[in-house]
């Protein structure tokens, strides 16, 4: 009986090791059929890390330089290489120097040139409003509830009322509205 057990003891093993080396040979076929896609797609992935981290140091040594250029600008106004960089790699920034500039010279003309440029839209509203041209969808809700804050202090309630209804309830000054609508701008 012993001698029957070691045979099949003997027949699993050989069956087990024949099953291993199948699968060994399977797998060595599979790896040589699809050889290039693992190299291209480790290729490609090996690429896209170093396009992602160039990128990346790219944009960082961008920002520190037109900070760099910033902070040249705020201790010399008229450093014309810092001016340049900023028009350059950071418009909007350049364009917040130079609304400084025109509103310390109040030269509301030369601020409405930089609404004609590339520039973050939030700025524009901000150029506009001061130049008396408050349009756009932050700014104007603002200038409304300004409107009709004034209409309420020179107690005209109907007035202040329909400029109010102006304002979308879905704005962040709606809260405002209400309270001045309750109170009539009274607290």
């Amino acid at each position: 009986m012993a001698i029957k057990e070691n045979i099949e003891a003997i027949k699993d093993e050989l069956s087990t090791q024949e099953q291993f080396l199948e699968g060994m040979i399977k797998g060595e076929r599979f790896f040589k059929k699809y050889k290039f896609l693992f190299i291209a797609l480790i290729v490609l992935g090996v690429v896209a890390l170093i396009g992602f981290y160039a990128l990346k140091f790219v944009e960082q040594n961008r920002v520190e330089n037109t900070n760099l250029a910033y902070s040249k600008i705020l201790e010399n106004s008229n450093d014309q290489n810092a001016i340049e960089l900023l028009k350059k790699d950071a418009p909007s920034l350049y364009a917040l120097v130079k609304f400084k500039e025109f509103q310390d010279k109040n030269d509301t003309s030369s601020i409405q040139t930089l609404l004609n440029e590339n520039i973050d839209p939030a700025l524009k509203q901000i150029f506009s409003a001061y130049t008396g041209n408050a349009s756009g969808e932050i700014l104007g809700d603002y200038d409304t509830l300004l409107k009709g804050y004034k209409l309420l202090k020179d107690n005209k309630i109907s007035e202040a009322n329909i400029e109010f209804s102006k304002i979308p309830q879905d704005s962040a000054l709606i809260s405002i509205v209400k309270n001045l609508q309750h109170y009539q701008g009274n607290k």
